[in-house]
Order: C-alpha cells, then structure tokens, then sequence
C-alpha cells in the first residue's frame, strides 16, 4: 500500500530532503537536478531562518491536475501526476503539534503559508501562498485573502496572496495573472469564484482565432476580455493617450482601495504581465519633499499634496521572480538587472487592466476629480490650508460604515448620520489631512463620491462632505446642511494587510 509521507525539518536541513524528494516523485536526471537545486536555495534564502518545512510526497495539486488533463497528459513525453507540498511554519514543531488537539493553536500560529512542487522541470514552482511574516523582508501591506488547507489530517488557514511561476507552455505570464486576480476575488467575495487554467483557455476560445494550447501569451485585449468573462466591468489604461504620465498614480489608487492592478511591462524587446497587489509600508511618509499640486478656489490657489504621488516601492507578483517581490513603479526592471538578465533594460509600465465591480461606473481617475472638484465648489467644498494632503480610494459601503461603526470618538450624531446614509454598495472617499494631523492619524475632512454615477456633475456624484465648519449630507437629490464641526474624528482606514 502506497502511504503519504510527511517530513518535518528545519529550513537548514530541508534542501537535501527536497531534492531526494524530487529524484523519487518527478524522475528527474542529475543535469536538471543542479539547476532545480539552485532555484530552491534562491526561494529560501528571502524567507526567515526560524522555519520548519513540513515536506508532504505525493500531493494532489488541483491547479496542477487542471494543467496536467487540458495539455500534458496528451503530450508523448510523460510526466507525473503528482506534486510536492512544502508547509512553512515560523518555529520548531513536531508530529505531535499535529496528534494533539492542544497543540493545534500553537499550530495554527506557526503556519506561514505552502509552496507547490510540480514536475514541470525545470519550472517547478507552482501554486502557492506564503504570509508575508515568512519573509525577512516583510515590511509591506498586500492584498490577501484566508486560504484553507489541510495538512497531516489538520485544517490550518493562511492569509496572503497567491503566486506561481509559468510552466512555459499550458500557462504564461498572462494566464498566471487571470488565475492569481481570480484565486483572491473569488476566495474572498461572494460574487467571483475562483478558475482553474481550462476555464480561462475555454473563455479565450471563443475570443481567438488560433489554438490556445500551447500557449503563446496574450494581449492586453485577451487579457481584460477574459477577466470581464468572470463578472468583473474591466477598465484599462495606457501610457497612450490621457494617462501616459499618470499610469503610476492611477495604481497608487487602485492598491490604496485593496484591488490588486494587472500591469504590462514592454521594451522594444518583450511584453509581461505581472500583478501589483500592495506596498511598501513607511514609519512616516516626509510631505516636505513631495510634489506639490495646485486647486484653484474663487479667491486664490491653495497647494495640496496628492497621496498618490507619493514615490514608494510596490510589491508584485511576477511569474519569472520569487513570491512578493518589491518594485519602484518607475523602475520595473531593477530585478531582472540585479540577476544581469539585460534584455529587460528600459522596461515600462506601457498599460494596465484594473478588474471593477461591475456595478462600478466611475473609474479612478474621473472620480478623483470629481472629488477635488467638489472640494473647491462654492456650495459643497471648503478651503483648507495650503499642503493639506489628499488621499484617495474606492471602498464598499459596507466596509466604510463598519469603519466609522467603530470610531470610539466621533461625534454621535455624524456617525448616525454616515451609518445610516442610503449608500451604493461601492463609493470613493477622499480623506483631507493638515500635515500634523495625518501623522496623528487625524482626518480634518471627508468626501464620498457615488462610484455608481457616470455624470461629471459634482452635485449628481457628491454623497457627503464633511469640514471644520459644517457637515452636508445628501438626502434624495437634496442636501442636508449640519452646522457641527467635523475635526479630528475620523482616523485613516485601509483595505490592504
């Protein structure tokens, strides 16, 4: 009888059970051996030294399984049908964390996350999820979901965002990404569900007039034909045209409000897709040297600082590099110099494809307008001082009110006014910070913006400003008017962990 095998090491010892693990499960000659080797070390020298690996022979991968009936299992060439799991926990365990009910919060504390092995040589990483607290570097904010697995008989879960490398020929760059967007919507809200390889290649069938498999990559246009296929109203942008110098910001945005961006690196050489799914999160952000933009009131120009023109690194997901990696947005082909791959030199940002709510009609940059639009309206906006700071980001109702539900000290009456605001279940909210108060985590003023309304007119869009003077609320498509202060209640929300 053919058992399952568990093997629980620390991450120093780990290397050797890996690769004898791989000679037995995937055959693989001692040629391929070396470079797989390498590739393994390369993973684990960006994850903390504390680790025990749980090595699992065999493991049924779905994602692998789905890869393996649509293209491999045709080909003469044989390969396994099975993977390897590799489960990282943060401290030393044993069997008995896994045989002892007791032990399985300590457990659940430990575990940081799994790695796929699939014998796809030599590109054997496969679908995995690792928390961010596995990695020496974890400094950053990510989108994630809680993933569910269960290993040695016990359910643990894990927060994080998945990742996987191409295998070169079911799947490239662009399927990873439609698959990784679709892995965290579909796990994390009601209305996506998640899709293996054959259903974006069945998708794709209908749009293209050539054969799928092997897969030769996709265009832009494939790419966000296929995401608006699953349910999402799909938005691109493109350095041509109106965005060519606000590709960056238009990011900053989209990652502020907790959805991850699919973007397109080009060069005269190549084209890739990779994902944008967080940041690098700073102790303090110095608003001294940052740009200054410029708002014209009846009276004068009052300077602000827009918080998506904050430079600061982003962390992405790329097929080609190793889980959670960080970028400058300016700058996407640092990576692949820093391992002399020089064909990627001068690689940009050219486009990206942003998957909305379908119910979402005001994209982000039209809806920050009409925000700072309201802000300077003589009826609806308020001046503040010059170098306030203003921050942008779309939100559901629903998070937003749980948010303000939970703000110890604002003022009774505006929370029940917010809270029990007829609301789209989408909305932008822009937050207005003076200097000294965004680093006590202060708001001096709010504006939400109906992420439903296609009009430019401020009055259609604005669904609430709050100021130091007065509160204004939209009641049917008339406004309510409160003469209560609105300072220092409301504290910096973010939909990234």
């Amino acid at each position: 009888m053919s058992w399952i095998q568990f093997n629980i090491v620390p991450v120093e010892d780990s290397i050797d059970l890996i690769i004898d693990a791989l000679r037995k499960e995937f055959s693989i000659s001692d040629e391929d051996i070396i470079e797989l080797e390498a590739k393994i070390y390369g993973l684990f020298e960006e994850l903390i030294d504390t680790l025990y690996v749980v090595i699992e022979t065999p493991y049924v991968d779905k994602f692998y399984r789905d890869s393996y009936y649509t293209y491999f299992a045709s080909k003469h060439k044989e390969y396994k049908r099975d993977c390897i799991r590799l489960s990282l926990f943060q401290d030393g365990i044993t069997q008995d964390h896994f045989r002892n009910v007791d032990l399985f919060k300590q457990l659940q504390k430990y575990f940081l996350g799994y790695i796929i092995l699939r014998p796809t040589v030599p590109n054997i990483i496969g679908r995995s999820i690792i928390s961010r607290h596995c990695l020496k570097d974890k400094n950053m904010l990510i989108c994630s979901y809680k993933s569910n697995i269960l290993i040695n008989g016990v359910k643990l879960e894990i927060d994080g965002f998945p990742h996987s490398s191409q295998d070169g020929e079911s799947i490239t760059c662009a399927e990873t990404t439609i698959w990784g967007l679709m892995e965290y919507f579909g796990n994390r809200y009601p209305d996506y569900r998640p899709i293996a390889i054959s259903g974006i290649i069945e998708v794709l069938s209908k749009y293209s007039k050539k054969r799928m498999l092997p897969s030769s990559g996709l265009t832009v246009d494939q790419i966000s034909y296929a995401i608006k296929e699953f349910g999402f109203g799909t938005y691109i942008y493109s350095r041509e045209g109106a965005y060519e110098d606000k590709i960056e910001q238009v990011i900053s945005i989209y990652i502020e409000s907790g959805i991850p961006v699919l973007a397109v690196l080009e060069n005269d050489e190549l084209a890739h897709a990779i994902l944008v799914v967080g940041y690098e999160k700073e102790a303090q952000i110095d608003f001294n040297t940052q740009t200054k933009r410029t708002l014209s009131f009846s009276d004068e120009d009052v300077t602000y600082i827009d918080y998506s023109d904050v430079e600061r690194k982003y962390v992405i997901q790329d097929d080609n590099l190793k889980p959670l990696r960080k970028i400058l947005l300016s700058k996407p082909d640092k990576p692949y110099l820093d391992v002399e791959q020089e064909e990627w030199k001068d690689v940009k940002i050219d486009s990206i494809v942003v998957p909305l709510y379908k119910r979402i009609y005001l994209e982000a940059e039209m809806a920050k307008q009409l925000a700072l639009n309201v802000l300077n309206d003589a009826d609806l906006g308020y001046k503040f001082e010059p170098d306030f700071i203003f921050r942008f980001y779309l939100t559901s109702s629903r998070s937003f009110k749980y948010h303000i539900a939970k703000l110890d000290d604002i003022e009774g009456k505006i929370a029940d006014e917010l809270i029990l605001q007829r609301m789209p279940k989408f909305i932008w909210v822009a937050e207005i910070y003076k200097k000294d108060d965004y680093k006590r985590n202060l708001a001096s003023g709010l504006i939400v913006i109906d992420a439903t309304e296609a009009r430019e007119n401020v009055k259609d869009a604005v669904l609430t400003g709050l100021y130091p003077d007065r509160c204004i609320f939209k009641s049917g498509r008339d406004f309510v008017v409160l003469s209560q202060e609105f300072k220092n209640y409301y504290r910096f929300q973010n939909n990234l962990n």
